[in-house]
């Protein structure tokens, strides 16, 4: 149910020739043999819509411009039918964030306007939502700029480390005794950061360092917008870009510094700088998480697929009364066999298998049973039926 494939024919190749860098924005040359392939099969507007999406949404700026220009040519061609089935839900979607949304380019807003004036003041679906500051993960690890004050120069990532902990603390065994007692414990560390007062702040002493953070809070974040618009997100994801991620995590750790000038500086003269320098990071940090996490944040088919498979699964596993599991976690045979039991004789047994009907049985009759039926056949006969067995020539005569 959910592993259907999606339709790949010569629409999908055509759109694709079409969308390429080779092709000017505004040819219209190729709309004849496109409504062509279109048309020839019933899964043509459908699969034409799906495809002009993924070009919307994961392609550049070329390709989502030649998008919005093939399909103001099928819509305008294409005929009646392509009119009723290729406006699905998830187009309509894709139409509103290329038109309305902050991260979308503003030449491809200009032309969505002049293409489509109709859709500019329409209600389109909101399936999901965009994400903002107050609910982006990004944003609130960066929020508390005193948390790696000791730490700042030599950022690690949390998983890796958790995980590292983690292991550590299942291979080496527990210490006991007075050492213990000695042991460090994430308790310990809250109460040695409660205990431990930070550093007055200088401005004058700082002033120096805080004009070199604004400096680099500048070129980090446009490096990292830079970086993401050199990615092809048709062929790789933005977390997987090596650079993407250095710069991403430079950005976090110059967030936390400007933050604690921001706490600190009153002055005017420098708090306007500080301010503009913490938007441009946040304009950086929030792209790079809304671009990474678009496979669940955008509308899509393919993720819709999976995410209707995995509250299916979710559903059923609730149904039968067993805690939901993982997808990627087999269960262990302990886990497994923890409701069996061995001495429980008053269990009730399966219900027998049904027997087969007599159609299916060979007729292994007895000679008795044959004649018996051979008699009820004749009893059956009618009287005046000329083709009766009672009135059959013998051979002899």
């Amino acid at each position: 149910m959910f592993s259907q494939k999606k339709p790949f024919t010569a629409v999908t190749v055509t759109i694709e020739r079409l969308t390429s860098e080779a092709i000017a924005e505004n040819d219209l040359s190729g709309i004849p043999d496109l409504v062509e392939v279109v048309n020839l099969q019933d899964s043509g507007p459908t699969e034409a819509a799906r495809a002009i999406r993924k070009k919307l949404k994961y392609g550049n700026l070329h390709r989502q411009l030649r998008a919005l220009t093939l399909l103001d040519g099928l819509i305008q061609n294409a005929g009646p039918r392509f009119q009723r089935t290729f406006a699905d839900e998830a187009l309509l979607e894709r139409l509103r964030f290329c038109g309305t949304a902050g991260l979308s380019d503003p030449e491809v807003k200009k032309k969505w306007l002049r293409t489509f004036p109709q859709l500019g003041g329409a209600e389109l679906p909101r399936r999901k939502q965009a994400v903002t500051q107050e609910r982006s993960k990004v944003i609130k690890e960066t929020e508390n700029p005193f948390g790696d004050d000791d730490d700042e120069d030599k950022p690690s990532p949390v998983g890796p480390s958790k995980g590292h902990s983690r292991a550590s603390s299942l291979s080496n065994p527990p210490v006991t005794g007075v050492i213990q007692s000695f042991s460090y414990s994430p308790k310990d560390k809250k109460k040695k950061e409660k205990g431990k007062k930070h550093k007055p702040f200088n401005l004058e002493a700082e002033k120096e360092q805080m004009k070199a953070h604004i400096a680099e809070a500048s070129i980090a974040s446009t490096n990292l917008m830079n970086t993401l618009k050199t990615i092809n997100r048709e062929k790789e994801r933005i977390s997987e870009n090596q650079t993407a991620v250095q710069r991403f995590e430079a950005c976090k750790q110059l967030r936390r510094k400007i933050l604690r000038y921001i706490h600190h500086v009153d002055s005017e003269q420098w708090l306007g700088s500080l301010l503009h320098a913490n938007d441009e990071l946040v304009a950086a940090l929030m792209t790079f998480e809304q671009l990474d996490r678009s496979i669940d944040a955008d509308s899509d088919s393919d993720d819709e697929l999976a995410e209707q498979a995995h509250l299916y699964r979710m559903a059923t596993e609730r149904a039968k009364g067993k805690e939901p599991s993982s997808p990627g976690s087999p269960q262990s045979p302990v886990s497994g066999m923890a409701s069996l039991s061995i001495s429980s004789p008053q269990s009730p047994r399966p219900a027998p298998p049904p027997r087969p009907s007599a159609a299916t049985k060979p007729s292994m009759l007895s000679p008795h049973q044959a004649e018996s039926s051979d008699d009820e056949e004749e009893d059956d006969e009618d009287d005046d039926n000329p083709f009766a067995d009672r009135n059959a020539v013998p051979k002899g005569e």
